[in-house]
């Protein structure tokens, strides 16, 4: 467990200045220096970090124009680092990257939003760590991170185990605790580049996630709470179109296997982490679908758009029948809803057309955290997909983020 040590964190400061020169190196790109910290075996400890671009407040304004006029919003220049870390993939202790917007000529305590990303299919562009400026790879850099970090907040965005740094390791696809942990290691890491570079933290945070990272985002409020209280002070989670009740989610998948479903490749996906990360799980592939499946990419390659012609019949009985006990736990355990309050303000933002995270994921979040007396928010966006309420679901965090 990580601890955070005031004497050791005092020490830091004295002689992390030092310890950075001599170990700093050079890229092969003579322009971007990455700076090197001592080698560590502890969780969330930055290992290097690297200034690799810049974008003023102008230009993160136009970013945006294509979803809608964020100048409102826009207030700051940017710098860019890509740093590495120590965190967990299952139990093995491994390097991982993130990305990192700060605000230039920042006065004063700053408080701090984590990004958590959505969707990336294997081998496609959009690691957050690639970012450096303009609008290549994503606009969630370039638009949600951006502009969240041009209105005042460092913004932390963890790759996530199997890309940037480990694009070689099999990514938990919605495996919500391995999201979770290396997500919490990243806002480690985060602290720990702000103290390098001499910036004031408040210790507050935010969390944001939009599809899988809003999985993601929730799942961190949950171990950040319950499992390394007092590390950080919650505030409140944004979160956009998540599969909160996964339980249901798959249920549902299972339950109409004679629909051919567009996104069934990453339901499949999704299926194939859990069974690979869960070792009360770590089936034979063959008792879970009907075709060969050797790894992600086979699980995402699917021969059909209907569950009933990709899944075995006696596994899609067993989840919808709730007969595999063990099938059945798991499922339940990667659900974010039960068995908890969360501290802090929730927002929940979907379009009521979502057909990908369907809208269902965040009533029963919203309605199951109110019946617990949780503070929760629902944001209901009707006619809206997965992807159309974007500028309001930024917008109107930022807003939410400044009440707070």
């Amino acid at each position: 467990m990580y601890c955070h040590n005031q004497r050791k964190s005092y020490l830091l400061s004295l002689f992390l200045p030092l310890l950075i020169t001599m170990f700093s190196a050079c890229s092969d790109d003579d322009d971007i220096a990455i700076m090197t910290l001592p080698p560590s075996n502890e969780r969330g400890a930055l290992l290097t970090y690297t200034p690799t671009g810049s974008v003023t407040a102008e230009e993160v304004a136009t970013y945006g124009t294509e979803e809608g006029d964020i100048s409102t919003y826009t207030n700051q220049d940017l710098d860019i680092y890509a740093i590495t870390y120590n965190s967990l993939d299952g139990e093995t202790l491994l390097e991982v990257s993130g990305l990192v917007f700060i605000p230039k000529g920042v006065n004063g305590d700053i408080d701090l939003i984590q990004h958590h990303h959505g969707t990336i299919i294997p081998g496609d562009d959009g690691t957050p760590s690639t970012y450096t400026g303009g609008m290549n790879g994503s606009s969630e850099m370039y638009f949600i991170g951006a502009t969240m970090a041009s209105n005042g907040y460092v913004v932390s965005m963890p790759d996530y185990v199997g890309y940037g740094v480990t694009s070689d390791k099999e990514h938990p696809y919605t495996v919500h605790r391995e999201l979770a942990e290396v997500s919490v290691d990243m806002l480690r890491a985060t602290k720990q580049l702000l103290e390098t570079l001499s910036i004031d933290f408040s210790n507050e945070v935010f969390l944001t996630g939009w599809s899988e990272g809003g999985g993601a985002g929730l799942a961190t409020h949950k171990y950040l709470q319950e499992k390394y209280p007092g590390e950080f002070d919650i505030k409140g989670s944004s979160l956009f179109a998540g599969p909160y009740d996964y339980f249901s989610f798959v249920k549902d998948v299972i339950t109409n296997r004679q629909v051919e479903d567009p996104e069934l490749s990453i339901y499949s996906w999704s299926l194939y982490a859990l069974n690979n990360y869960y070792s009360t799980l770590n089936r034979d592939p063959n008792s879970i679908w009907s075709y060969s499946v050797a790894n992600q990419i086979d699980a995402l390659d699917i021969p059909s758009l209907k569950p009933a012609e990709i899944f075995q019949t006696s596994y899609m009985n067993s989840i919808e029948n709730e007969t595999d006990t063990e099938w059945i736990t798991a499922l339940k355990e990667n659900t974010l809803l039960e068995g908890w309050v969360p501290q802090g303000h929730l927002f929940f933002h979907s379009g009521t057309l979502d057909f990908i995270v369907p809208h269902y994921n965040s009533v029963n979040a919203h309605q199951h955290f109110e019946s617990v007396n949780a503070n929760s928010t629902l944001y209901e966006y009707p006619g809206e997909d997965h992807y159309t309420p974007l500028y309001e679901y930024v917008t109107t965090t930022l807003d939410d983020f400044k009440n707070l």
